[in-house]
């Protein structure tokens, strides 16, 4: 995935107000029709799964529905045509959630694109200092 981004410091603006105004962002990813695919929840809750090993563990930790986590993972991996979560139904031995390859590729990849967002954006505020 090649991604290509230029930044332009607006000083102006930030003297239109007395306010120190500083850029945000929000990042998701979207399929070729313009579909929402994934965006920061869905890469909170797979970080969780991947940490704590287990769906319910990681929505209890985020607070979430195991219903709505569950949900969100099956249309991302139906979008994606390809499984995130490799899932183990409880029972007497228990259960249990992994990442798949690609999971952590998405993963990987998502938190990279977010640091560089990161970092362009601290760049900003530097050059508008």
């Amino acid at each position: 995935m090649n991604i290509i981004v230029t930044v332009k410091c607006a000083r102006a603006l930030l003297y239109l107000t007395n306010m120190r105004i500083r850029p945000r962002f929000k990042l998701w990813f979207v399929d070729e029709e313009g579909e929402y695919v994934f965006g920061l929840g869905t890469m909170g809750l797979l970080a969780e799964i991947d940490r704590l090993g287990s769906i319910s563990a990681a929505t209890r930790k985020l607070g979430m529905s195991y219903r709505y986590a569950l949900e969100r993972i099956t249309i991302v991996e139906k979008r994606l045509g390809r499984q995130l979560v490799d899932r183990k139904r409880g029972g007497k031995e228990g259960g249990g959630a992994k990442l798949t390859a690609l999971g952590f590729e998405v993963l990987a990849d998502y938190r990279g694109m977010e640091g560089s967002l990161n970092q362009l954006t601290k760049m900003y505020v530097d050059l508008s200092d």
